[in-house]
């Protein structure tokens, strides 16, 4: 008995309807491909400044998600109340947990009557703000201080002279931290959207807090206000 061989034939016209729904599904992002959420202006954290500036930010380093839930929290009482306990928290989340975190507080960085913050106290500062030793750490122009690491990026910003809260001069301590499986932000694209959004969010603080002191930061009017007793 001669075996035959069969050869299996595939009309072009099935071929093409499975490139077309292989497309069709990448278009409008049905699984397996995954479809990136809208950021829109007015679902941004109000604490990180002005959210048409940083919404381009934060597409630029948020991990893909196919949604973005903002989570927005301020606490504590700004400097005319005497009080050190100022946080602004911005919190966003996708559809498996923490995408990014924007952590601003108030932190005393110089005692006595000196307006400048200890130098001690800021390299203290920045390795533990990013989480990285000193020689892993890039300093940008902000602030008193600026750096970032990988996937963070923290500024730290004059906020209260002395005689305005208990024990000397308090600065504006800010975190941005990226989670999940984000843009590296060893790419300068993706590190400079953090610095953009660390930045946005001590500005948006600095006059949230009503500190008197310059926040130093770039593009900023911030004159130094007369002190209040």
């Amino acid at each position: 008995m001669v075996a035959v061989s069969k050869k299996i034939v595939i009309p072009l016209a099935s071929l093409l309807a499975v490139t077309s729904a292989a497309v069709a599904t990448y278009a409008f992002g049905l699984v397996p491909f995954e479809r990136r959420g809208d950021i829109v202006a007015s679902d941004v954290c109000a604490s990180l400044g002005n959210s048409a500036k940083v919404v381009p930010a934060l597409k630029g380093s948020l991990p893909s998600d196919p949604e973005y839930r903002f989570d927005d929290r301020l606490s504590g009482r700004d400097i005319t109340s005497q009080g050190s306990d100022y946080t602004a928290d911005c919190l966003v989340r996708g559809e498996e947990g923490l995408l990014l975190s924007a952590r601003t507080e108030m932190m005393l960085t110089a005692t006595g009557t000196s307006t400048r913050a200890d130098p001690s106290e800021v390299r203290s500062w920045s390795t533990a703000a990013v989480d990285a030793p000193e020689s892993r750490l890039t300093s940008f122009d902000a602030g008193t201080k600026g750096v970032t690491a990988a996937r963070k990026a923290a500024v730290l910003v004059p906020c209260a002279s002395p005689g305005h809260i208990p024990g000397g001069t308090y600065s504006l301590s800010v975190v941005v931290d990226v989670r999940g499986h984000g843009n590296d932000s060893g790419d300068t694209g993706s590190r400079q959207d953090l610095i953009d959004l660390a930045v946005s969010a001590a500005r948006f603080s600095h006059a949230k807090a009503k500190c008197d002191l310059p926040s130093e930061l770039p593009g900023g009017d911030d004159r130094r206000r007369p002190a209040t007793s």
